[in-house]
This record gives C-alpha cells, sequence and structure tokens, in this order.
C-alpha cells in the first residue's frame, strides 16, 4: 500500500472518532437536572422547577420529570364550589402529599402545612387534615355531605382524565382524592400550587374579656385581629424589639357595653366618661391595672402576641402588655384575661319593653321557634363592621360599613348550632341556601382583596344577618335583612354568600 492512502486511511479515521466523540458530549449535555428524587439543597434551573417543599432550613425542589418519577396515586376526585356547582369526579393521577413531605422528614401533630400558588393565594392543612383526611366529603349526586367510603387523601395532581393538568389552573394542583361519586368543597383545591411549607402549630389559647358583656376569645380570632391594616399595630421597643398586636382600647372596647361588641371602632367614649378600672389578668394571677382615661383610644398600649416577628414564648406567652405609655411595673406577661370593674353598677340592658312591630324573621330548630321583630332584632348583641362581595364576573362591591347580628347570636335563641348539623336560610322569593356547620363555626369561606385577588382572610370572618348598610336601612330590593359575611375593610367574600329579603332560617340535619 502506497504512503499518501495510508495517510488518508488515517486521517479518515480520526475524523471518524472525532465524531463520535462528539455526539456523545451532546447526548451528556442534554440530560434534564431534576430527574431523579432531589436532595435537600438541590437547586434546578428556575424555568425547571415546578414545586418546592419547605422545613425550617430545608429545601426541596422538583422538576415535573423528577416529581412523576416519585410513586404516583391515581384515582377519583372532584370539587363543590362555594355556589353549589360540582365538578367531577376525574380520574387524576399526581403524588400524595404525605410522599412529598417524606423529602423534608414529615410532619407531627406540631406542624401544619402551607400550600401557596403563584397568584399568592395560600391554604393551610392541618396535620389531622394530611393524615387522616378529616375533610367534609359530599355526594356527587345530591350535593349532600355524607361518610367517605374510604379515608380521602390529599394529593397534588399533574394529570386529569389522562392529560397534563391545564395552564389555566396548573401544571400542578392540589386536590383530595376520594372514593366513586364523592366530591370535596372547592376552597380546598388550590391551582397553581407551587410551594408547600411545614410550618408549626401554636398551642391554642383563649383570652377572656369581661366587662358588661364577657367574651372568650380564642387565639385565631385574636390574631386574624391583629394583622396590620385591620386592626393589628407595632411598637419598637428601647431595646429596638418590635412588637405586633392590637391596642388595649380596641379589646375593651369589646366589652364595655351592650353594643358594637365585635366590630370595628366598638369603644365607648360614655362609658369611658362615666368611668371604670382595666385589670389585666396573667396566668399566675398579677394584675396591672389602668383607668379609663389612661386606656381611652390610646395606641401606645399594645397587647403583643408578637415580636420580633415570632410567637411570643416563656412566661410571656401567649400575649404581653408592651408599649410606650406603660410603665415597666404594668408591662405583663402572660396575659388571660383582661376585665372592666365599674364604678357603679355595670351597664344593663334596657329593661324597658320593646315595641315588637311585625315579624321580618323566623328562627326554628326542630320543635322550637321564634319570632323577630325589627326592634327585637336591634335589641341582640350588635355587630358591626365591613363586609363586601365579589360577583361571578370578577367584579368586587365594598368593602362597605354593615350594622347586623352574628348568625350564631341569632341560633342561640334556639338552643344553639351542633355537629351534624346545617343551616338552612329562605328568602321571600323562596330562595334557600344551606350552610354547614364546618362553614359557620370555622369560617370556612374563600376571601379576597379589593381588587378580586385570592388572599388571606385579615380577620376571621363571620356570617351576619344585616339590617344597615352605610348607616341606613337595608333598601326594599335588598332587605329589610339580607345574609353576609363580615370580614375586614379590604376583604370581600363570594356574593353566592349573599342572600337578600331573608326570611326565616332553620336548624337542619345535615
Amino acid at each position: 500500500m502506497s504512503k499518501q492512502r495510508k495517510w488518508i486511511i488515517l486521517i479518515g479515521a480520526i475524523l471518524v472518532l472525532s465524531l463520535l466523540a462528539t455526539g456523545c458530549g451532546s447526548t451528556d449535555t442534554t440530560t434534564t437536572p431534576g430527574s431523579t428524587t432531589p436532595v435537600s439543597g438541590q437547586t434546578n434551573a428556575p424555568q425547571d422547577t415546578v414545586l418546592t417543599i419547605i422545613k425550617d432550613t430545608q429545601t426541596v425542589t422538583y422538576t415535573m420529570e423528577a416529581l412523576k418519577s416519585l410513586p404516583a396515586i391515581t384515582g377519583l376526585a372532584g370539587q363543590m364550589s362555594s355556589t353549589g356547582t360540582i365538578t367531577g369526579p376525574f380520574n387524576y393521577k399526581g403524588v400524595a402529599l404525605l410522599e412529598l413531605l417524606n423529602a423534608v422528614g414529615g410532619i407531627t401533630e406540631n406542624h401544619a402545612v402551607r400550600v401557596t400558588a403563584k397568584d399568592g393565594y395560600a391554604m393551610t392543612i392541618s396535620h389531622k387534615q394530611a393524615t387522616e383526611g378529616n375533610f367534609t366529603v359530599i355526594d356527587s349526586n345530591t350535593g349532600k355531605e355524607i361518610k367517605p367510603a374510604k379515608q380521602p387523601v390529599v394529593f397534588v395532581a399533574y394529570e386529569e382524565d389522562g392529560k397534563p393538568i391545564s395552564e389555566n389552573i396548573g401544571p400542578l394542583r392540589l386536590g383530595i382524592m376520594t372514593g366513586e361519586s364523592e366530591v370535596t368543597e372547592g376552597h380546598w383545591w388550590v391551582k397553581w400550587t407551587q410551594k408547600i411549607e411545614v410550618i408549626p402549630v401554636q398551642a391554642p389559647w383563649n383570652l377572656k374579656l369581661e366587662g358588661a358583656v364577657i367574651e372568650d376569645m380564642d387565639h385565631s380570632t385574636f390574631e386574624s385581629g391583629a394583622a396590620i391594616g385591620c386592626h393589628g399595630i407595632k411598637y419598637t421597643d428601647d431595646q429596638g424589639q418590635a412588637w405586633e398586636g392590637i391596642p388595649l382600647w380596641y379589646l375593651i372596647g369589646r366589652v364595655d357595653d351592650t353594643t358594637d361588641v365585635h366590630k370595628g371602632d366598638a369603644f365607648s367614649d360614655a362609658a369611658a366618661d362615666e368611668g371604670y378600672e382595666v385589670q389585666v389578668i396573667a396566668s399566675d394571677g398579677y394584675t396591672a391595672t389602668f383607668t379609663a382615661e389612661e386606656t381611652r383610644r390610646n395606641n401606645n398600649m399594645l397587647v403583643a402576641y408578637k415580636v420580633g416577628g415570632k410567637t411570643l414564648s416563656g412566661d410571656d406567652w401567649p400575649l404581653r402588655l408592651v408599649g410606650s405609655a406603660v410603665d415597666k411595673k404594668r408591662q405583663v406577661g402572660g396575659i388571660v384575661s383582661i376585665k372592666l370593674v365599674f364604678g357603679g353598677s355595670e351597664p344593663q340592658v334596657s329593661a324597658t319593653p320593646i315595641d315588637e312591630g311585625p315579624v321580618i324573621l323566623t328562627v326554628t330548630s326542630g320543635s322550637q321557634s321564634k319570632t323577630f321583630s325589627m326592634a327585637a332584632l336591634k335589641a341582640l348583641p350588635e355587630l358591626s363592621g365591613f363586609a363586601g362581595t365579589k360577583n361571578k364576573a370578577g367584579v368586587v362591591t365594598g368593602p362597605l360599613a354593615y350594622k347586623g347580628v352574628s348568625l350564631t347570636d341569632l341560633l342561640s335563641q334556639v338552643g344553639g348550632l351542633s355537629q351534624g348539623k346545617s343551616v338552612k336560610v329562605t328568602a321571600k322569593d323562596g330562595y334557600a341556601k344551606t350552610i354547614t356547620y364546618t362553614q359557620i363555626m370555622q369560617a370556612d369561606f374563600s376571601t379576597y382583596d379589593t381588587s378580586g385577588q385570592a388572599a388571606e382572610p385579615e380577620e376571621k370572618p363571620v356570617l351576619f344577618l344585616a339590617y344597615e348598610k352605610e348607616g341606613a336601612e337595608l333598601d326594599s330590593d335588598t332587605g329589610p335583612l339580607q345574609l353576609g359575611i363580615m370580614t375586614c375593610h379590604n376583604r370581600v367574600t363570594d356574593g353566592s354568600w349573599w342572600v337578600k329579603q331573608i326570611e326565616k332560617i332553620e336548624i337542619i340535619d345535615e
């Protein structure tokens, strides 16, 4: 063979090897990041990450490919909207919530799970809901609450009826897998699910408010009212510590007379003029006392539940009185009660007979029945504050100032509401709305900001019967009574819950 031909063969071989090497390199660079189960701290390209799991300092991210490599859960699931519309059940495929939480060590009874969507909407799921499927289950054929055939399972879906979740609600959404002909309440179904956080759950506590009336305020009511933008304020002390809570005078206003006890600016200047002593009492009995004049509309006296952004602990838990107008000796911690001691006889409900007038409302429970005139309704504890609606077209009305009576106060007139019962509210034209025990007692409603975007409630929503709006009686097209949901000055609820011209309220079996 000639030297020239040998060189040609050698050069050709080199070129072939070069091309083969180049091909191998190309295959390596297209491997999808995160295609295997991620480990703590793993990071992916932002466009690849579809879900982030967080617990304390641990962060785990998933691409869609990595998510699909986890053990899958398949089955039927569906939802019922706040208007009663049932969607599904459909066949879903996804990953069980508990399976996802295993990547960060799981959860205990001291944890809850917060699921957040890309638009900021968030829903918190309790340990019991996550581990035991403790949800209301509804028959998709009748719309009535039933006992589930099997334990509901919280999951993150990526397929519906064999297809990827639509971008309108996906690519991931939180759901609850049930059984055939079973659905769950729609507000648990978080579309555009992007983040799941394991968060600590604090021990429950109550604050007893005692004056002309008595109120046991639970911790969730206090914390929702303490939101900045509702009644919450901040105070920074001389050591630079930032405290958060509710002004003492606002809490006083809830019990200083027998009206305006729950919402808005309920403080009674007339009661303060007459005088009373304010006692702030700790769990060990230590008591700090103030005059009515010291506390009158004084934002420099703060009942705090957080410092430095964290829940109080130790001797300060659950609440501590702080502020520039509170001397060191009276900055009491471990508060369990706030009591008003009146100088003379405590304010009493007027004994003057009520001019009944025409009956406008009937409330029934079994064989018990009670009728109310407008005057009789107004003799009940008044609820005042802000409320508004978002209709199906997304149009927001309000929030506006309302006055009325809380639904639970009305129900107490016929023995109150118990588990296993619902409430049927009927209008003059025969239209009726049924509300479950859970919705009433846990304020289980979707809330929105004034632009119509889903937003966490800053104050616990309260179902109520309105008789005044913006200082005037309801007009004849709406009133004299309207069912609504009281929220806060910057939150509204679905208009479908607002029933006008209410005439009858019944406690019924679920």
